[in-house]
């Protein structure tokens, strides 16, 4: 299976161009959660495609069955180890399955617009990466992701090949679980999406003649 993602890393620096910078600043060890803005279906194939061996064999996240009921999203939920949920349900099953994860050592690759942007912009957060940083104790990593919404977006099919763009950021380490409160959920999640925005913004900002073919900026 690492094979194969690899493959796909090489057609997407090839064919996208897509750039990864950032990869450093994952945690050395212990459970995280990976935070990005999500513009299309590509977002988690590709970005997992980009990802070093010792994260992507803990990788794992949580969709609904809209999304990964059946076809070829099935099998991709079974790749990249996705916990499928009834989407009419509440949220608790979904954050017990991610709390469950984590609790294991695994690494939660969770979206908190918790759907795909009807216009590629960043929308409303929700604080489910909150409440599980917090209660769980593990930092959450923000990513920017720029070029997806103009590949693939909602709504309609494969549009063209363009230049993707993924930027992870510095780990946000939640405060003591004992402050926790509804304002601390609200807090965490204000600055988890104000790091995503100004990447995003920053990546929307370069010229697309600045960016060069896509490489891991270390071996993995």
């Amino acid at each position: 299976m690492y094979g194969l993602f690899r493959l796909v890393q090489m057609v997407a620096a090839d064919r996208f161009r897509m750039q990864v910078k950032g990869l450093e600043k994952l945690p050395a060890q212990g459970s995280y959660i990976i935070s990005s803005n999500h513009q299309s279906y590509l977002d988690p194939i590709l970005m997992a495609a980009f990802l070093p061996w010792p994260v992507f064999r803990d990788l794992f996240s949580v969709g609904t069955s809209e999304i990964f009921g059946s076809g070829l999203m099935r099998r991709v939920a079974r790749w990249l180890r996705v916990i499928v949920v009834d989407p009419d349900a509440n949220l608790v099953p979904a954050m017990r399955a991610g709390a469950f994860g984590l609790r294991h050592g695994r690494i939660l690759i969770l979206y908190p617009e918790g759907e795909r942007s009807i216009d590629g912009t960043p929308r409303t957060f929700k604080k489910g990466a909150a409440i599980l940083s917090l209660h769980l104790q593990v930092p959450i990593v923000p990513v920017a992701i720029e070029g997806f919404y103009e590949v693939w977006p909602r709504g309609k099919r494969f549009q063209k090949v363009a230049p993707l763009k993924v930027r992870f950021g510095d780990p946000i380490y939640p405060p003591p679980e004992a402050t926790t409160s509804e304002a601390s959920y609200e807090k965490l999640t204000a600055e988890l999406k104000s790091r995503v925005v100004t990447m995003w913004e920053g990546l929307r900002a370069r010229a697309p003649e600045e960016t060069s073919p896509a490489a891991p900026d270390k071996p993995v």
